[in-house]
């Protein structure tokens, strides 16, 4: 029964699989690297599956789920019941800078504003592709650091 569940769930995903990112928390750089999958318009870890599809980001953080939209005006900025923040990829392409807010839960907020390096290979370009993804995995990360319930 397992093994049909695997496979379920291994075709339900789809899509190209890139390969692996290891993302150091920015505000705790003696926290090991969190690892996350990178897929087409998709990131995923032990704390975090987003999607990204007609312009909107979904999927969940921890326990908690998210939703960001991007902004037809500022393809940069996103905002949604989640938070609110612009994830801009450098021109020389070796990191995004982010700035803004995920929303925890009713009575709580994390920062996202930091600066994600970016290495080499192709998950890190479709990364640069959709800073966004990266934006929410460093986040993810972060919280993960700072062992944050969430």
């Amino acid at each position: 029964m397992r093994a049909i569940f695997l496979l379920a769930a291994a075709c339900a995903t789809g899509g190209s699989n890139y390969g692996t990112v290891a993302i150091k928390s920015f505000s705790n750089a003696a926290a090991p690297a969190a690892r996350f999958s990178v897929g087409e318009r998709t990131i995923s870890g032990s704390s975090l599956y987003a999607v990204l599809d007609q312009g909107c980001i979904r999927g969940s953080v921890g326990r908690a789920p998210i939703g960001f939209c991007s902004d037809p005006a500022d393809p940069n900025h996103w905002s949604g019941i989640s938070g609110d923040f612009t994830a801009v990829a450098n021109p020389d392409g070796h990191s995004v800078n982010v700035d803004g807010y995920l929303t925890l839960d009713t009575r709580r907020q994390a920062s996202m504003t930091q600066v994600v390096r970016l290495g080499d290979g192709p998950q890190w370009d479709e990364l640069r592709k959709n800073p966004a993804l990266a934006a929410i995995a460093a986040t993810a990360a972060d919280l993960q650091a700072a062992h944050i319930r969430y």
